[in-house]
């Protein structure tokens, strides 16, 4: 067994995800959503580009309780993920993660601020959202 799947069973191996708690509108990101693009820079040089996110499209399933977010990443201008972010919702908290169909190979820093960029939205559309539980402290920032 590889090591890298042998970790995720014993638990060592952590998918990126963030949780918001005290959502009462479920569908806000949804129906505020636009099309957007975000130009990362490099940290040590501010006119070189290091990554670029695009947020192309989103979808709600017919129950209403969960949401695809279609995502391209672009990391050092040749490396490219497309994937989707997951928005599940249970009750008032919702769960952000990588939608196991197409979790991309690479959790890179583009795609763990492509989760942490979603649920900023949700607090930004409604700061009484608390964030839960999660594994990206540093790009919640």
């Amino acid at each position: 067994m590889s090591s890298q799947i042998s970790a995720f069973f014993t638990g060592t191996l952590k998918m990126p995800h963030v949780v918001l708690t005290n959502v009462y509108d479920f569908e806000i990101f949804y129906n505020n959503f636009k099309k957007d693009v975000l130009i990362l820079n490099d940290k040590n040089n501010k006119e070189k580009t290091n990554s670029i996110i695009k947020f192309e499209e989103v979808l709600l399933n017919k129950y209403r309780n969960l949401i695809l977010i279609k995502t391209v990443s672009i990391e050092n201008t040749n490396t490219s993920q497309t994937y989707y972010i997951m928005v599940n919702k249970k009750d008032t908290q919702i769960t952000i993660r990588l939608d196991p169909l197409t979790d991309p190979t690479n959790k890179t820093d583009a795609v763990k601020i492509s989760l942490a960029t979603i649920a900023k939205q949700y607090k930004k559309l409604d700061p009484t959202i608390s964030i839960g539980k999660t594994n990206l402290e540093q790009y919640l920032q």
